[in-house]
């Protein structure tokens, strides 16, 4: 498993709080699986959820995130600068 496969990069995971150690969030690779809840009272409540992992847990079915559009955008930006710079630089050289 390569360091950068871990779920806060899946495409599957949507992150959902976080805690001292890290960032938490649910993984949507599959359909959420039913739980059950012991209430108080006689009645059980069944429900379902989706599996909940930490944001460098990593199952083996990794697949990349597409890049967000603002941050395609913010990156083609600081291309942009940093190849204005450059050139300003040549010229001055």
């Amino acid at each position: 498993m390569e360091e950068t496969q871990v779920c806060e990069k899946c495409k599957y995971w949507a992150e959902t709080g976080g805690t001292d150690s890290g960032l938490v969030g649910e993984c949507h690779r599959n359909a959420p699986q039913p739980e059950l809840i012991d209430a108080a009272s006689t009645a059980n409540i069944r429900y379902a959820v989706w599996p909940v992992t930490a944001d460098r847990d990593w199952c083996g079915k990794y697949e990349e995130r597409p890049m967000a559009s603002k941050e395609l955008l913010a990156r083609v930006a600081m291309i942009e600068k940093l190849e204005a710079e450059r050139k300003t630089k040549a010229k001055t050289a």
